[in-house]
């Protein structure tokens, strides 16, 4: 009783070493455990006690993959005994070393099932002398993840076949144990943070101009289709307009006045629509964002019967349509 004293109070001393050895290596791990200890077939005559409290400490490597690599030192218990080819009868401590693979095989998140075979080295002490030897170690158990730190586990070891001199008998042990894992901790759940997009709808409005002789603009010498040497100052705010918005299109009509034939005039004004849209394409402007046509003499906006009514309708009229955009 007295060794699972000691062992107790080792656990709680080597607890804060543990914090310290495990920081950089979170698959290190150490525990202790205590339980029951039962011995067998160690009194061939008589009766003697087989059970007694036992405890121990626990180190291991996990290497994660369902495989770990575990050591622990148990105090098994004082035990008397009574073999026939020793010492009639005597009372001894029980204590093992043990190292093996643990095989983990996960039943949840958090909880394994696991098993253990391996090696344990024993040893016998009584009054009476002294026995050891290496035995088989076989052992199974539960264990689940409580925290980040901490797991508690509950296992069945067997020892058989501990055998030396005169000593000879099992061990079977059951244990409720913990371990700590001081660098160990849980991924954090991703933060997903929805990115909150205003987007401001803008209204621009309709622009139309008007380009007559009229008004002293002279968009195409008279009775041609070329551009003036002058003409690119009175199209570039419509184009701009067409630069600046994606959104933007544009309608552009010729209109003649009635001098010469109507056939002849009808073939100027489209000519002259589609000169200034070449304008615009040229400079970037897609031809699907142009509507062209021409009216010829057909659309008047004053009388043709004097020069300055011829004047007014010998034009182009640029319509750009009302549109919206994001901001």
């Amino acid at each position: 009783m007295k060794k699972a004293v000691t062992s107790l109070g080792l656990i709680v001393a080597l607890s804060p070493v543990a914090s310290v050895f495990a920081q950089d290596d979170s698959n290190f791990y150490l525990g202790g455990r205590f339980g029951v200890s039962t011995l067998e077939d160690a009194c061939e005559f008589g009766s003697c006690d087989d059970k007694e409290i036992a405890g121990g400490l626990i180190l291991g490597y996990d290497w994660e993959n369902g495989f770990a690599i575990e050591s622990t030192y148990d105090y098994l218990g004082r035990f008397g005994t009574a073999f026939n080819n020793g010492p009639t009868s005597g009372n001894g401590d029980l204590t093992a070393l043990t190292l093996a693979p643990k095989f983990n095989v996960g039943v949840t998140d958090t909880t394994d099932l696991y098993g253990k075979i391996g090696a344990a080295w024993w040893n016998w002490n009584s009054g009476s002398g002294d026995a050891d030897d290496i035995a088989l170690l076989t052992a199974v158990g539960v264990d689940h993840r409580a925290t980040d730190a901490v797991n508690v586990r509950l296992e069945y070891q067997y020892i058989p076949d501990m055998d030396d001199s005169y000593f000879t008998a099992d061990n079977h042990l059951i244990t409720a144990g913990v371990t700590f894992h001081f660098g160990r901790y849980s991924e954090p759940e991703p933060v997903v943070v929805e990115e909150v997009v205003v987007v401001e709808e803008v209204v621009e409005e309709a622009k139309k101009y008007v380009f007559s002789e009229a008004d002293e603009v002279e968009l195409f010498a008279f009775g041609k289709s070329s551009l003036s040497d002058g003409a690119a100052q009175h199209l570039n705010p419509m184009l701009k307009r067409l630069q600046d918005f994606e959104e933007s299109t544009a309608i552009i009509i010729g209109h003649t006045d009635s001098v010469g034939s109507e056939a002849f005039n009808q073939k100027l004004s489209e000519e002259r629509a589609q000169t200034v849209a070449n304008y615009f394409i040229d400079n970037g402007i897609a031809a699907e964002r142009l509507t062209v046509t021409g009216e010829g003499e057909t659309n008047p906006i004053a009388s043709n019967d004097t020069e300055d009514g011829r004047a007014k309708n010998r034009r182009v009229e640029i319509e750009s349509p009302e549109f919206v955009y994001e901001e």
